[in-house]
């Protein structure tokens, strides 16, 4: 079986869920809280925080579902496609755009990335592919054009959407954004969400892809759970929401938008249209560092 998703950490993590459950690390960010008043000293906090993740990593791998199959055989096109022109989203323009945006990017992973988009329009009809796709604009823009490479085959194909929340059994609410967030130990427990793409499910969405190439807007965003073409400034307002007034360091503006409103996408974007309402006038550099991320700015209008 195939396994299909649309960036390198839920890549990464399907990987590890091939065969999670067992020995593994616990890793730990620890913060004190200002203000809190309990008896026990930073140290004990941190100790009583580390067993806690202990305690729930050993859970974790004790209900562990492993997927099984092969390293190999886990494909990514992480193509960022809910960004820029995606008329050629295999080319070398898509290519170019990627590096412009992520400032660098590994020529070893865009090949990866272009010999899986190649063995998933191969696919003969013994084989089976499952997607595992989310509700971010970049998954979502993702399955639609995993649908147009796959149209054409015939692949047992089916897909997993990743649900807005899951509650535990201890009445905790885990809320996730995308594939990403999951724990390997934590994706077989998805699969009693897997649901087949009929051959006329699979035509629908590619047609859905090859309208929205035709479009072919600044940006797509999910809107009401659909996937749409929009305008460059869609974002802009998060920023002025994010800076009614005063200044704040670009980092932590940026930082608020991603942790409050979760827009879905990701810092560059943000970034790049912070700069662009920049140049226009509606916010002003008070403190300008090389790192643009440090630098200060306020709301102008």
């Amino acid at each position: 079986m195939l396994e299909l998703c649309f960036d390198q950490s839920t890549q990464g993590g399907l990987k590890m869920a091939q065969h999670c459950g067992g020995v593994s690390t616990v890793g730990l960010v620890y913060g004190a809280v200002e203000g809190a008043t309990d008896s026990l000293s930073p140290p004990e906090k941190q100790e009583a925080a580390l067993e806690r993740a202990r305690r729930e990593a050993a859970e974790r791998r004790r209900k562990a579902v492993p997927l099984g199959g092969n390293p190999r055989d886990v494909l990514a096109l992480p193509l960022a496609l809910s960004m820029g022109d995606i008329r050629e989203p295999m080319g070398e323009t898509r290519r170019m755009l990627l590096e412009h945006w992520y400032e660098e990017i590994m020529e070893r992973d865009w090949r990866r990335t272009l010999e899986a988009a190649e063995r998933l329009k191969n696919c003969g009809p013994d084989e089976t592919v499952r997607i595992w796709a989310d509700g971010l604009p970049d998954s979502a823009c993702g399955l639609l054009h995993a649908a147009s490479l796959l149209a054409g085959t015939r692949a047992q194909i089916s897909v997993v959407l990743l649900p807005p929340w899951k509650v535990r059994l201890d009445g905790i609410v885990e809320i996730y954004q995308g594939w990403g967030e999951v724990s390997p130990e934590e994706f077989g427990a998805f699969l009693p969400l897997e649901q087949p793409l009929t051959p006329i499910v699979l035509r629908m969405l590619s047609d859905r892809w090859h309208h929205l190439q035709e479009e072919n807007a600044p940006l797509r965003a999910v809107v009401n759970g659909r996937v749409r073409s929009v305008d460059a400034d869609f974002y802009d307002d998060c920023l002025r929401r994010a800076l009614p007034m005063g200044r704040k360091k670009v980092a932590r503006l940026i930082g608020e938008i991603l942790g409050r409103e979760q827009p879905g996408v990701g810092d560059t974007l943000l970034a790049n249209r912070l700069r662009v309402l920049l140049e226009r006038g509606e916010f002003r550099m008070v403190q300008e560092d090389p790192q643009f991320y440090r630098s200060v700015v306020e709301r102008v209008r």
